[in-house]
C-alpha cells in the first residue's frame, strides 16, 4: 500500500496531512466500519461520536442533550427539519453551540461547535460533519479508521476510531434498538 497524502494548496504553511500503514490500528481490517470517535464536549468526555464527512450538519441527538444535564432553556430556537438515514424528516429541537476538544492537551485543538439538537433514536451520540470537519483542519480515514487534525501549534495529531464501539453502534442499528 503507498502512502496517501491530502494538502491544500491555500495552506502552504500547514504541515501535510499522510495515512501510512503504520496508521492501522484496527483489529480487524476486512470491515468496513465507521470512524467512531470519543472527544470532550464542554465538560463531559463523550463517545460514539460519528465521523460523517458525508453530512453537511453537525447533530446532537436529545438523549446525549439529556445526559449532559442541559436545560431545554439554553437551546436556542430552531426550525426545520433534517433528512435522516432512512429518508424520513426528523424536526430540529433547537441549536447549542459548545466547545469540542479534539485530542489531548497539548495535541489538541478546541472549536466551538454549533450542534443541531433533534429527537431521534440512534446509537451515536453526535455526529460531525463537514463544516467541523472543515474547522478542524481534519481528514478522516475510513480505512484506517481514524482522523487526523491539525493542534494550536500546527502539528498533526491522529484519533483512531474505537473499531468496537463503532461495530457495536452499527449491529444496534441494524436491530431498530
Amino acid at each position: 500500500m503507498t502512502d496517501s497524502t491530502i494538502s491544500q494548496p491555500a495552506d502552504k504553511d500547514k504541515p501535510k496531512i499522510s495515512f501510512s500503514p503504520e496508521d492501522y490500528k484496527a483489529a480487524d481490517r476486512n470491515l468496513d466500519d465507521p470512524v467512531v470517535i470519543t472527544a470532550q464536549v464542554e465538560e463531559p468526555v463523550v463517545k460514539k461520536i460519528l465521523m460523517d464527512p458525508g453530512s453537511s450538519a453537525d447533530v446532537m441527538f436529545y438523549s446525549t442533550f439529556q445526559k449532559m444535564n442541559m436545560s431545554d432553556k439554553v437551546l436556542q430556537p430552531s426550525s426545520g427539519e433534517l433528512v435522516g438515514f432512512s429518508g424520513e424528516r426528523v424536526s430540529i429541537q433547537g441549536y447549542i453551540w459548545l466547545q469540542t476538544t479534539f485530542g489531548d492537551y497539548p495535541n489538541s485543538r478546541t472549536l466551538k461547535i454549533q450542534y443541531l439538537v433533534v429527537d431521534y433514536k440512534i446509537p451515536y451520540n453526535i455526529i460531525l460533519s463537514i463544516p467541523s470537519l472543515n474547522a478542524f483542519n481534519a481528514v478522516v480515514s475510513i480505512v484506517h479508521l481514524c482522523v487526523k487534525f491539525l493542534s494550536l501549534d500546527n502539528k498533526v495529531v491522529t484519533i483512531h476510531g474505537d473499531q468496537k464501539e463503532a461495530r457495536q453502534c452499527y449491529n444496534t442499528s441494524l436491530k431498530g434498538d
